[in-house]
């Protein structure tokens, strides 16, 4: 624990059988005035602020008192076992904690030096060469107490810096780490709002190019309409049908465009996901049925969020269809909705081809298609992002080529799920039935 035994100590300092037979020789003399020496030496801390503050109330004053006529005697001793160098170093601790600098171990040992003077001159009276030996005595076991004290003192100290220097490294971990975190959130939301700001433009852009061709759109396609009576042939009427299903194609697109330029106002209310994904199974069952789609549902009760129904059911239409589309030769699709605790969750699963890996992050970009050139705008994926964004929800999606592919929705729910019952519940038997 120490560098230097205690025998090193005692040596060094002249503390030898004949010092320790003086000291006990004082043990009376102590015991006599050990109250009023500790009275004296109470009264003279009083008069220095850094002492003064711990001394606040009578239970603190009567506990020095005690502990200080107990070391006045104590001083007698000449047992330097382990108690007694825990004792010292508890005295070095409790002044490290009470904030007084190391100056203070020696100043108190001082001060009890002057405090026992006068009364070892009036005890040996004129044998001054016995009081010269008994001072020197004295001295050297207060500088035995002040060196322990002053080691533990500084033991603590260091302790303590090491444990500050601990926590501040911990907490510049902390803050490069919360830095981190803010310059990715910093880097996402830059790219969020760059991403909306082009968005933006593109949608200033279509809503003025919409009004320009709506018009003549409309014009070809009165006319295509009035070239079907005047068209024979079946490679006439091909070419014919071809133009008017192009002609519908731009006005699919240009109208979808349109409202992502002027979004309509919400309707926010309350919407069972349930029925609504059965709605819109019902709506493209014809469509579902010519491309060979079985569809498997497991649809929860009661699994309500609060949004507008219109978008939803036109997210979900969008799902199914685009489901559909990557099935041509026929498959399975599986629409689950369930709860767990706040979330909603829809999760529509095909059997269909699937999607590359390397096209599976961008399928939420504009204008970006997995279908052939002419079957898609690359705008309906977007779309139901957006949808859910709006709804304060998110979207995922997983998929291994030719394995088909799973887009979940997560929703924040209009209520807390309701657990079922632990067991059925079962009416009991009429007796008289």
């Amino acid at each position: 624990m120490y560098e230097r035994s205690i025998e090193e100590r005692l040596a060094y300092l002249g503390l030898d059988d004949e010092a320790f037979s003086l000291l006990a020789d004082l043990r009376p003399l102590l015991e006599d005035h050990a109250e009023d020496l500790a009275e004296q030496f109470y009264r003279h801390l009083l008069a220095f602020e850094e002492t003064r503050v711990h001394f606040r109330d009578a239970d603190t004053k009567e506990r020095f008192l005690y502990g200080r006529s107990r070391y006045i005697v104590s001083l007698a001793d000449s047992d330097f076992g382990p108690e007694y160098l825990e004792e010292r170093r508890r005295s070095g601790q409790l002044q490290e904690a009470s904030g007084l600098s190391p100056a203070w171990i020696s100043r108190l040992s001082a001060l009890h030096i002057s405090l026992l003077a006068p009364l070892l001159a009036s005890h040996f009276e004129g044998d001054l060469a016995a009081a010269a030996r008994t001072a020197k005595a004295l001295a050297g076991r207060f500088a035995l107490d002040v060196e322990i004290a002053l080691e533990a003192y500084i033991e603590r100290r260091s302790q303590g810096l090491a444990f500050m220097a601990e926590e501040l490294a911990r907490e510049r971990r902390q803050l490069q780490e919360d830095l981190r975190a803010q310059t990715a959130t910093l880097r996402e939301t830059t790219e969020r709002a760059k991403a909306a700001e082009e968005l933006a433009s593109i949608a200033t852009l279509v809503a003025g190019l919409a009004h320009e061709i709506g018009t003549p759109m409309a014009v070809i396609q009165g006319h295509a309409k009035m070239l079907e009576k005047s068209v024979s042939g079946d490679d006439g009427v091909w070419r014919l049908t071809t133009i008017q299903d192009q002609i519908a194609r731009i006005s699919r697109i240009i109208h979808t465009l349109l409202q992502m330029a002027h979004p309509r106002r919400a309707n926010p209310e309350v919407v069972d996901l349930g029925p609504l994904v059965e709605q819109s199974l019902a709506f493209v069952s014809e469509k579902l049925s010519i491309c060979r789609v079985v569809v498997e549902t497991e649809l929860a009760l009661g699994v309500t969020v609060i949004g507008d129904r219109e978008r939803l059911q036109q997210l979900l239409l969008n799902l199914i269809l685009n489901a559909a589309d990557a099935m041509p030769e026929g498959g399975a699709l599986n629409a689950v909705v369930s709860q767990t605790g706040r979330t909603a969750t829809v999760r529509l699963e095909d059997t269909g081809v699937g999607i590359d890996a390397d096209a599976l992050p961008r399928i939420f970009e504009p204008f970006f298609t997995t279908k052939e050139a002419g079957q898609g705008n690359g705008l309906g994926l977007m779309v139901c992002k957006g949808i859910v964004a709006d709804h304060g929800g998110e979207i995922e999606v997983s998929s291994h080529p030719g394995k088909g592919a799973q887009f979940t929705i997560r929703l924040p729910s209009s209520r807390e799920a309701v657990a079922p019952p632990p067991y059925p519940i079962t009416p009991e038997p009429n007796p008289s039935e």
